[in-house]
């Protein structure tokens, strides 16, 4: 479990000093690449979602029951999804918790600013050590509020966005007309310089309050409200439903002590629809949902193996395109 501190005062009061990012124990990863692969030429840049569960508003850097846990429960689950495309950087930094997401206006707000100033100094210190590689942005739950941020403060309108293979950004619901004009929706499997989001829910989840929330966070006024969906098994606009056989692998959920479980195949039908991703699992498949039927756990997991294809395939297809 994550660290769980009291904390009286505001933000910024129990956050700590701001980790530097020229040092290797700011990282979870910095560089990695799977030894038994080929040269990556591309590299993923990933924040990682919320692993803070407490009434503090920030995690320090020297919680090393967080830090040792964030690198455990996202480093196979979530990251490694992007290995055998990339070089893999992922970053620790002083995250918002639990508590700020429930109460997000004024200090909760804060907390977040907080967060994001150190994954942006984290993104530059990258960009500065890496200034032509290209690069997924990629991230999930807070990592995907910040890197939206990230991607419209620093990337978009810049000749960075050039050198953007994809952004992988599940997890949170974000507006069609939140995004940056120049990094749009993908609407094929290996289109580059764009956007894929969804958020996992059960058949038959009400949606209709994540779906105001979702609205009333992030929309831009005057432009489009709906939510992105980008099927995680197809990757296609014009393909937004899927059956289950077409899913490449589900990566279980690790047992503690126990050695890696192989991947499931097929586990589960899904379907873009109204904005949100309805799941349907195959029989034997666990994936217990959180209230109100969001399968928020789940939403790089349960498709692992075809975000793994799919990163792949856009940066094969962003290096013909730069050739």
């Amino acid at each position: 479990m994550a660290a769980s501190v009291a904390a009286p005062g505001g933000p910024g009061a129990d956050a700590g000093p701001a980790p530097d990012y020229a040092r290797p124990e700011s990282w979870a990863l910095r560089g990695a690449a799977s030894p038994a692969s080929p040269p990556r030429d591309v590299d993923v840049f990933y924040i990682h979602p919320t692993t803070f569960l407490s009434q503090a508003w920030n995690q320090r850097m020297d919680d090393e029951a967080t830090r040792a846990w964030t690198r455990d429960s996202v480093t196979d689950r979530q990251l490694n999804a992007f290995a055998a495309c990339c070089r893999r950087f992922m970053p620790f930094y002083r995250q918002a918790s639990s508590r700020a997401f429930v109460e997000r206006d004024g200090r909760g707000a804060a907390a977040y600013d907080i967060a994001y100033d150190d994954v942006r100094r984290a993104f530059r210190t990258w960009l500065t050590e890496n200034p032509d590689r290209p690069f997924i942005l990629a991230g999930h739950s807070q990592g995907a509020l910040l890197g939206l941020r990230l991607l419209k403060q620093e990337i978009a309108g810049t000749p960075l966005a050039g050198r953007l293979v994809a952004a992988y950004l599940p997890g949170i619901g974000i507006p069609a007309g939140a995004l940056p004009l120049d990094v749009q929706p993908c609407l094929t499997p290996a289109q580059t310089r764009c956007l894929v989001s969804w958020n996992g829910f059960t058949q038959d989840a009400d949606v209709t309050a994540w779906t105001a929330r979702s609205v009333a966070d992030y929309a831009v006024p005057g432009r489009d409200p709906a939510i992105v969906c980008v099927n995680p098994i197809t990757f296609d606009a014009a393909r937004p439903a899927a059956l289950a056989a077409e899913g490449k692998g589900m990566l279980p959920t690790a047992q503690q002590g126990k050695p890696p479980a192989p991947m499931m195949a097929h586990p589960a039908a899904a379907r873009c629809q109204d904005g949100v991703l309805r799941v349907q699992p195959s029989p034997g498949v666990e994936t217990p949902p959180l209230p109100n039927g969001s399968l928020h756990m789940h939403d790089i997991a349960l498709f692992w193996g075809d975000i793994s294809a799919n990163a792949t395939l856009r940066a094969l297809n962003w290096r013909k395109e730069h050739r």
